[in-house]
């Protein structure tokens, strides 16, 4: 389930608030926040007053040669034309490497959230090797969060564990945290650290709708309009200025 999220969705749209840690109110990323992603393509973000505070999108980038030869990662197959490995629960058992979210969403933290694959890693750890998964599973259980079927785990990092986002580790080395993984997308809706004495913030997500369309015009800023020139364009005229 931790590896499966990028297979799971077309789009999310998600409501939140930010944590007071990873808030920017210089851009206006902070309190309640209503965010839309199109696969790792385009997202646009909007507060509660339902104004546009932050954009952006990648499907109207250049692909010319200057992008091709400009990195590997400019020539790397996208997500949708690799392999992944299934189960025959149609999760995902070893995936392939595909790029991250590459600076699309506005806040960091919110890539180990929405693809928290650090949790199992990108593949099943070995069994030849002692402790070798990522995470240890000290309760597991199926339950509801905001009204959405989840997995609900208790873990604890191991030796092998590695954040995507060192800022944010969805599990802190030494300590206990619920992890709960949204069934239908995949996606980390729930982050809570257990050790009592813990300042931590509950970092939360609330999934609103899953696959729905969104259009191009939603993710890019309006262009702009022409003026029609079949109407007469008045014109002040000097002389009339100063006798009026």
């Amino acid at each position: 389930m931790a590896r499966s999220a990028p297979w799971l969705s077309t789009s999310l749209r998600l409501k939140f608030q930010v944590p007071a840690l990873f808030a920017d109110p210089a851009r206006s990323l902070s309190g309640n926040l209503d965010l839309i992603i199109r696969q790792r393509e385009a997202v646009a973000v909007h507060n509660e007053d339902d104004q546009l505070v932050y954009q952006k999108e990648f499907f109207t980038a250049d692909r010319g040669r200057d992008y091709v030869a400009a990195s590997m990662s400019s020539w790397q197959l996208p997500a949708s034309l690799t392999s992944p490995v299934y189960t025959e629960g149609h999760l995902i058992l070893r995936r392939p490497e595909i790029a991250g979210f590459d600076g699309l969403l506005p806040l960091d933290y919110l890539a180990s959230m929405l693809d928290p694959f650090e949790l199992a890693g990108t593949e099943p750890a070995s069994l030849e090797l002692a402790f070798d998964h990522p995470t240890f599973i000290h309760e597991l259980a199926e339950t509801t969060f905001n009204d959405r079927p989840v997995l609900a785990a208790v873990l604890s990092a191991g030796y092998s564990y590695k954040a995507v986002n060192d800022d944010f580790p969805l599990v802190p080395a030494g300590s206990h945290a619920l992890i709960m993984l949204d069934l239908a997308t995949g996606i980390c809706v729930n982050r809570q650290i257990l050790d009592p004495g813990s300042d931590a913030e509950d970092v939360q997500l609330s999934i609103v709708a899953h696959n729905e369309y969104y259009i191009d015009s939603l993710f890019t800023s309006p262009a702009p309009t022409l003026t029609d020139v079949r109407a007469p364009i008045p014109w002040e005229l000097r002389n009339e200025r100063k006798s009026s």
